[in-house]
């Protein structure tokens, strides 16, 4: 049976979907480029203004003339428009020849907004995040990806860099630096829509953030709620590099060993890093440090039971294959509920959910 011109072109677009799967890295290099050229900042200065490409080349540094360097700059900004990343609006081109292209202008879209630095203020900084996946470090990982499937070793990134990668972050300090100031900023984005709809925090006198890293979880809770004392608890290595701030306790040591007291206990992005058997561990370590009707405070991405063809099962999915990298992965509101199970606390409540991805889950003792 002969396809009619409703199939051809619906078939066409799925062929064309494809293609572009094939190509997703040269958007993540584009994306990448432009944020190492600050043309997101460069734009934003526009205060909303559509800007020239000949406008936008006249402030990169480079060895060629301007016309050179916008020819090719318009090539990459028209890649970011086409993903909204940016948007495009056109002026008749200033040249003597009245046939000649009309002169294309861009200015930061709603989406773009996250990848200019300094808008952290009103709703956060995704740059840093794209950069770091981008890292060779993570990229050497990701060109063994298969191995990832079919290896039984469930941790990718000790077996391409021979350990762990908490510890490759010791020895490396320019990817540690990296990768602690891309998840400072993540955690802005996720703690400022938590703390805007989840109130558990209230009437807590005493609280550790398990895993804290420089404390801006805590930073951020304290501003809301200055009565609570905090404990920033993680490995040696990260406290050291903690900088100090009022009313945070920066507290040394080992998760797997004790966890320090409090009446409730924060675990942010952390089960997602570790086994079933890691993460009950830990969380038993929790229970043993809080006193009765205490609580864990869990931070997490939620997976869906049902595979969904949406913007926000994409990202959990996507973060969820990202842990192939170590031994761990994103768990349903069921998962979670097995492991509260499993660790000994005698009740779960899934108290909200950010973004409709991140969830905000109580384990209580």
């Amino acid at each position: 049976m002969a396809l009619n011109s409703k199939d051809h072109q619906e078939d066409d677009s799925f062929l064309i979907s494809a293609m572009n799967m094939c190509h997703g890295h040269i958007l993540s290099s584009a994306l990448n480029a432009a944020i190492e050229l600050n043309l997101f900042e460069i734009i934003a200065k526009a205060d909303g203004r559509h800007v020239s490409v000949t406008e936008i080349a006249s402030q990169l540094p480079n060895s060629t003339s301007h016309e050179i360097i916008a020819f090719k700059l318009d090539r990459l900004l028209r890649l970011l428009a086409s993903h909204s990343l940016l948007t495009c609006s056109y002026v008749a081109n200033q040249s003597d020849d009245p046939e000649g292209e009309r002169e294309r202008l861009y200015a930061i879209s709603p989406i773009g907004k996250f990848f200019v630095s300094g808008h952290n203020n009103n709703g956060g900084y995704l740059g840093l995040s794209s950069l770091m996946v981008a890292h060779p470090t993570l990229v050497d990982v990701w060109f063994n990806f298969k191995n990832a499937i079919i290896d039984e070793d469930p941790n990718l990134f000790k077996k391409v860099h021979g350990m762990p990668i908490y510890r490759y972050s010791k020895i490396d300090p320019i990817w540690n630096n990296l990768f602690n100031k891309a998840m400072e900023n993540l955690s802005f984005i996720w703690m400022k829509r938590i703390l805007e709809i989840y109130k558990g925090f209230e009437g807590i006198s005493t609280l550790v953030d398990v895993g804290g890293g420089n404390a801006q979880t805590l930073k951020m809770i304290l501003s809301k709620y200055p009565s609570i004392k905090v404990i920033n608890f993680d490995l040696p290595h990260v406290i050291q590099n903690a900088p100090p701030h009022p009313g945070i306790e920066h507290v040394g040591g080992d998760m797997f060993a004790s966890v320090p007291k409090g009446d409730a206990i924060i675990l942010k992005s952390v089960c997602h890093n570790w086994s079933d058997e890691s993460s009950i561990k830990i969380l038993r370590k929790c229970y043993e440090s809080l006193p009765e009707n205490g609580k864990v405070i869990i931070l997490e991405l939620v997976m869906p039971e049902e595979v969904e063809q949406s913007e926000e099962c994409q990202l959990v999915s996507n973060i969820d294959n990202y842990m192939f990298m170590v031994e761990g992965r994103v768990r349903s509101e069921r998962e979670f509920k097995s492991l509260c199970k499993h660790s000994g606390f005698s009740a779960f409540k899934f108290a909200c959910c950010a973004f409709n991805v991140q969830g905000v889950i109580e384990f209580y003792k």
